[in-house]
């Protein structure tokens, strides 16, 4: 009986001791990709301003701020009282022009019979001839007139030009607007890039490696360096890059943001460790080193952060062996 409670009592401890156990990792120097980094802003490449191309008072409005829309999609409808009101009178003149037309080319068409029976003068007949020319030409001016004011009206619906997205409403809805108003700001999220600068010293070895990598939401997308299109500009000794975005990840960008972007421009052998061993402790960060069956803690300058882990300047050696924590 004493046996058994003894091993009992054994298997418990060797539980205990398994459960708080730590898992050691062997500090390793590698080689590692060297990046230069810097801030890029995300352009809509497809964008417009739709402005109003008539007057009225807003009556319907099919979207909103962050929306989506199809091209065709109607965005906005105005009120068409007064140009309605117009086209309607139009038809009148034009209608009341074709009667004049008909009457003049009558009485023409009179005075020239006349003329061959040697009944009416010359200046008659050329009198009736002007007159009959100018409701000619009176007519098209009116026929004109008619077709301008028709589209006119058909202004008061705004239809989406291409597949959008809002990213600014200047109208609200009763709101009465002018020729010209803006009434949205638009651009479509599939076809997105990144404009970013780099320095001139730097623009060779990125040309070199061809390894760029955009960052979002914390995701990092490698792009294809061919859809990079490089600029020169004046100031700064700078290289301005637009980076147009893959259409599989455009969507996660958005017009105006600003996003990291990272060129390669070398290799270095460098210690990184994962940011799981690293405790900030008086503000300045610590590791644990286990040193036989010790742990004590040890004092590390990091550099450069890199999924989840961090580079190690200094605190640190090859060969060195680190705990999550000190117990």
């Amino acid at each position: 009986m004493n046996y058994f409670k003894y091993y009992i009592i054994t298997v418990m401890l060797m539980g205990t001791s398994i459960l708080n156990a730590q898992k050691v990792y062997i500090v390793q120097e590698k080689e590692h990709d060297v990046y230069f980094e810097n801030s890029g802003r995300v352009e809509a490449i497809k964008r417009a301003t739709i402005s109003a191309e008539t007057t009225g008072v807003v009556r319907y409005l099919g979207a909103n701020v962050s929306e989506n829309f199809k091209k065709g999609d109607t965005l906005v409808k105005l009120s068409s009282v007064y140009q309605n009101a117009k086209v309607k009178e139009a038809k009148q003149d034009l209608a009341n022009a074709k009667l004049d037309l008909a009457e003049k080319k009558r009485k023409y068409y009179r005075i020239q019979k006349l003329k061959t029976k040697h009944l009416a003068k010359n200046e008659d007949v050329t009198a009736k001839k002007t007159a009959y020319d100018q409701a000619k030409r009176l007519i098209s001016k009116k026929k004109e007139k008619l077709v301008q004011l028709q589209e006119l009206a058909s202004y008061t619906k705004i239809v989406a030009p291409f597949d959008a997205v809002v990213e600014k409403r200047h109208v609200r809805r009763a709101e009465k607007i002018s020729l010209g108003q803006k009434l949205y700001t638009i651009y479509n999220k599939e076809k997105i890039r990144v404009v970013v600068n780099v320095p001139e010293s730097m623009l060779k070895m990125i040309k070199k490696h061809q390894k760029v990598y955009v960052e979002v939401e914390k995701q990092s997308f490698y792009i294809d360096f061919k859809n990079i299109i490089i600029f020169p500009t004046s100031y700064n000794y700078a290289y301005t890059l637009r980076i147009v975005l893959p259409k599989a990840i455009s969507p996660l960008f958005h017009d105006g943001n600003f996003v990291n972007v990272k060129f390669k421009i070398g290799t270095e052998k460098a210690i990184y460790l994962d940011n799981k061993y690293l405790h900030k402790q008086h503000e300045t960060m610590i590791v644990y080193i286990k040193k036989g069956e010790s742990i004590h803690a040890q004092y590390v300058r990091l550099g450069e952060s890199y999924q989840n882990q961090s580079k190690i300047l200094s605190g640190l050696e090859h060969g060195d062996s680190v705990v999550e924590n000190e117990k």
